[in-house]
């Protein structure tokens, strides 16, 4: 029976693996190219990105490259028909499916673990990466024609750049006269990385702000300080910061923010509302995933032996609806619970439901293989009565 046991989880093992370098490649790969288009990372950078990017990919993976392992290598057990000379040996169902269970719980665990730490710190030092470069982060989103820098309350439109050059900049920024907007044929852009600022010589300029009601033509000259750190957003904290976060959100990065800007306590209240309804869906999110985890293989194992799919793609398929529904709806569930600020205990029910369900799926479906799929006989004979 060890025997039994130990070659089934080993052929589930070398198909997770597999499974898990194919899915968290493909996840992993389009991270950096949504990096690219939106940062414009440079060679060694975008390298550095994929490295940090893994663990959130194979977070990603887990769930779905589980069920697909569980539902390929029981399935390849069905169609071999070693299912059918086990129980003729004398194997029960139930025995045969202690290797899923053994899967689920090491699948399942992996996921809470990645989820607690190295995926929430891996993301933000990714994110820190992305934005270390400022002028090259700069231009890339100029070179779309827009920039918008919330924290310098700034924002950019032009025509073309060409170099440092820019052609038909309309530019709307904060300045010491107050609000000001202003036109210009071209100008120059310069960084001043020692102050980490970003000055603009604006050429033929016309220029407004609240201090000069009449329009003001001419050379115009300004700089902006460019935000030195990179706050942390709910998704990026670890998951025992993240239940400290729930009960006083003032801790979050963008409390402290505001308090910093001596904002008004109204806004610094809504702000710490988001903040926890933001908290608790995250912190439910990851706890549901990993059991949906652990249902999700168990599943993907009685599938197999139902549909006895033991192809690659009649797995997929096979496991394919119940790993991305759930999956899907965490995240959507997980985005509503964050949406309302009041309330969001009472919604996280709405996170756990999906996986609760695969978990209930996955005991219905064993429960049917053990007592019905596999003594039909002795089913009928319960109901009905032993025939003479």
């Amino acid at each position: 029976m060890r025997i039994l046991h130990r070659y089934v989880f080993m052929e589930m093992l070398k198909a997770l693996a597999l499974a898990v370098a194919a899915v968290s490649g493909l996840v992993c790969f389009a991270m950096v190219l949504k990096a690219l288009q939106e940062h414009g990372l440079g060679p060694v950078t975008s390298i550095l990105y994929m490295g940090l990017s893994l663990p959130g990919a194979i977070y990603i993976s887990l769930p779905l490259a589980g069920v697909l392992a569980a539902t390929l290598v029981y399935g390849r057990l069905a169609s071999d028909s070693e299912i059918q000379a086990c129980r003729a040996s004398g194997i029960p169902e139930s025995s045969l499916l202690w290797p899923a269970v053994l899967m689920a719980i090491l699948t399942s665990g992996l996921v809470f673990a990645l989820g607690a730490w190295p995926v929430p710190e891996s993301k933000y030092a990714a994110k820190r990466l992305a934005l270390a470069d400022v002028e090259q982060l700069f231009f890339s989103q100029l070179s779309n024609g827009k920039i918008s820098i919330k924290d310098a309350n700034f924002e950019m439109t032009a025509d073309r750049v060409v170099g440092n050059m820019v052609y038909g900049p309309t530019i709307k920024h904060r300045s010491p006269t107050g609000q000001t907007y202003c036109y210009a044929p071209y100008g120059e852009i310069a960084f001043v990385n020692e102050t980490n600022e970003v000055t603009f010589a604006l050429t033929g300029a016309a220029v407004m702000d609240e201090g000069h009601p009449i329009q003001l033509r001419g050379e115009h000259r300004f700089a902006i300080a460019l935000p030195r750190a990179v706050p942390r957003s709910e998704d990026d904290l670890n998951l025992w910061w993240l239940m400290a976060v729930q009960h006083r959100p003032e801790l979050s990065d963008r409390v402290a923010s505001l308090r910093e800007k001596n904002s008004p306590e109204a806004s610094i209240q809504a702000v710490k509302e988001s903040v926890r309804a933001t908290a608790t869906g995250e912190f439910h999110s990851r706890l549901a995933t990993a059991l949906g985890c652990f249902g999700l293989v168990l599943v993907g194992a009685t599938l197999g032996i139902f549909f006895s799919s033991g192809h690659l793609l009649t797995a997929f398929g096979v496991a394919l609806p119940p790993g991305l529904g759930a999956t899907i709806l965490t995240m959507a569930f997980n985005r509503t619970v964050a949406r309302f600020a009041e309330g969001a205990d009472r919604l996280a029910w709405l996170i756990w439901a999906p996986n609760v369900a695969v978990v209930v799926l996955a005991l219905l479906l064993i429960a049917w293989l053990i007592w019905v799929w596999a003594s039909p006989i002795r089913l009928g004979e319960r109901f009905v009565g032993r025939r003479a």
